[in-house]
């Protein structure tokens, strides 16, 4: 399927939009923590992709140089001047006080508990460094090898184990109260 990726064989293309497009966006989703965003930058990571497939090795694994050009889009939106200006406006935001509601329409105490300790969970890995939290969702939440997500993140394999181990102790210090109720 890789070689017919670079010819942009339609069905091709279909099989590998299918495959990957709920990764990529759970990925990005889980990096930026803002839905529009992540749809429109996933959108940009597909568009990328699509531009560079003729370019792309066939002989090279597909999942890496997935993520790695995900990685990248989040990266260089993070260093964007409109990531710069959002940042200030949303510090500004938070004297105020004001927590977002979640998205919930009632429904049983069991129901709203888990709700609360997943966005906390959500809102602690979203706090993690980048380097740490982009270690931390592609082995976590993607499944991926460390020697996979080394060479998405530039680095070597027993880096990105302690960058793992480190976001798991940030988490679990963070996350503490949970299991002290």
């Amino acid at each position: 399927m890789r070689a017919r990726l670079t010819e942009l064989d339609p069905e091709a293309l279909q099989l590998f939009f299918d495959h990957y497009f709920d990764r990529v966006h759970g990925y990005v989703r889980r990096l930026v923590r803002e839905e529009h965003l992540a749809e429109d930058l996933t959108q940009d990571v597909f568009l990328h992709i699509h531009r560079s497939l003729a370019r792309y090795d066939p002989d090279r694994p597909l999942s890496p140089w997935v993520y790695t050009i995900a990685t990248n889009k989040v990266r260089d939106y993070w260093r964007s001047r409109r990531h710069q200006e959002e940042r200030r406006y949303q510090s500004v935001d938070a004297e105020d006080g004001g927590v977002e509601p979640t998205a919930r329409d009632g429904g049983p105490s069991a129901d709203l508990e888990s709700s609360e300790v997943s966005s906390q969970v959500a809102e602690a890995v979203g706090e993690l460094p980048e380097v740490l939290r982009s270690a931390f969702v592609l082995r976590f939440y993607d499944g991926l090898s460390f020697e996979a997500i080394g060479t998405i993140v530039g680095r070597n394999e027993t880096a990105v184990r302690k960058r793992y181990s480190r976001a798991l102790k940030e988490l679990r210090e963070a996350l503490a109260h949970l299991s002290d109720g």
